[in-house]
């Protein structure tokens, strides 16, 4: 690869798709290693995180069943948390109680609409069967019409030459046979639409009485769930609001109090699994962000060079002239990123012990190289030389 005065880096089309088919690589590398040190992080921090566990529970009803005893550096601590707690739970049971009230409302305004429904069901059962009663009224009147008329002509002809002597009146009365019928046609149409109409209105009252029950079920679990909640938090107010208190003071610990005996040696100890399991925590958070990074930018990487492969692809097909990419220096720079960050992190074992430190070393590369900012940047800078390049051929 050769780099000219202003440290823009030059390459045909075949260099550059090699270019980022290595870089690539190198990111599935990094990405690789960097899951490993993951995979080692969820085995150690679920063998510390059960030793953490078995250590808090020895402390949690200790220190609620010698509260009085404690120091009040301690015991003021805890009556502040359990202040705190108090008066979040007060904030959490009345959420809740808005949140049954506005359920209650919603369970009423279901019933309404469903008794609607049926009420203009029943509206529109009168009204159908009377028009259904006038067409079939009218389809009457229309077959005596055509009775009357078949009859009448029926008589015509029986009389001698009754074909000659009265051929045109025949004639009007078979005119009044075809306009009967025409006009019985279309009310048997109409009545069909009237029984359909009904059909269809039944139909969509069930449909919407069960669209009206499924939510309405719905929305009554849910407002039985928060009444459950609700009169659980209401009853227990005080003992929850203790050993939640008691958890945070636990799980929040940062420096071994000043406690005598047996308790006090456990708090010491939980105190510095605390240490341990923050320090997991940290690592695992890092591990999570860079892996979805590194994934985010391989995904784009394949991408870009599917592209600059199709881009080759045309080149070679039409036999166009040969085009330079050329590379600034940032984008150089930033694509050795997953290189670097690899040889950091390949060891596993060593980074799985040492979780403060990777979460160090990943965090130093993601807000100096690796910023939303900067990758956007890496992929509208190459597009851009690929662009500037193939514009030779238009």
């Amino acid at each position: 690869m050769a780099k000219n005065e202003e440290r823009d880096y030059r390459l045909n089309l075949e260099q550059f798709h090699r270019y980022l088919d290595e870089k690539r690589r190198e990111l599935e590398a990094c990405y690789k290693d960097v899951e490993e040190v993951q995979f080692q992080f969820n085995d150690i921090f679920k063998r510390e995180l059960a030793a953490w566990q078995e250590k808090f529970s020895f402390c949690f009803p200790r220190l609620i069943a010698g509260r009085r005893e404690l120091p009040p550096a301690l015991a003021q601590l805890l009556d502040r948390t359990e202040a705190e707690e108090r008066a979040r739970l007060e904030q959490e049971i009345a959420a809740l109680e808005e949140e049954i009230r506005a359920g209650r409302a919603k369970m009423d305004e279901l019933t309404a609409q469903a008794q609607a429904a049926n009420e203009a069901l029943r509206r529109a059962n009168p009204e159908l069967n009377a028009q259904e009663e006038q067409i079939k009224a009218q389809v009457v009147r229309y077959e005596d019409e055509y009775a009357q008329a078949f009859e009448e002509v029926e008589r015509l002809r029986a009389s001698p030459l009754g074909g000659l002597l009265h051929g045109a009146k025949i004639r009007r009365l078979q005119k009044v046979q075809r306009l009967a019928k025409q006009q019985q046609n279309k009310l048997y149409a109409q009545l069909r639409q009237v029984r359909q109409a009904w059909q269809d209105k039944i139909k969509e009252a069930g449909d919407t009485q069960a669209a009206l029950r499924e939510e309405w079920q719905k929305v009554s679990v849910r407002v039985a769930e928060a009444q459950a909640r609700h009169d659980h938090l209401q009853a227990n107010l005080a003992a929850l609001a203790e050993q939640k208190a008691a958890q945070r003071v636990l799980e929040e610990m940062r420096e071994p109090p000043d406690v005598p005996g047996e308790l006090g040696q456990a708090l010491k100890e939980l105190v510095g699994r605390n240490h341990v399991r923050w320090s997991y925590e940290e690592g695992l958070r890092a591990v999570a962000e860079v892996l979805g990074l590194t994934k985010g930018v391989g995904e784009g990487l394949k991408r870009f060079q599917k592209s600059v492969g199709t881009v080759l692809q045309e080149q070679r097909r039409y036999n166009l002239k040969p085009v330079e990419v050329l590379l600034p220096q940032s984008v150089v720079t930033l694509n050795e990123t997953w290189k670097e960050l690899q040889a950091k992190v390949k060891d596993e074992k060593y980074m799985g012990t040492h979780p403060l430190e990777f979460s160090r070393t990943v965090d130093a590369y993601i807000k100096q190289r690796l910023t939303d900012a900067q990758i956007q940047e890496l992929f509208e800078q190459m597009g851009t030389a690929l662009n500037r390049a193939t514009a030779a051929w238009k």
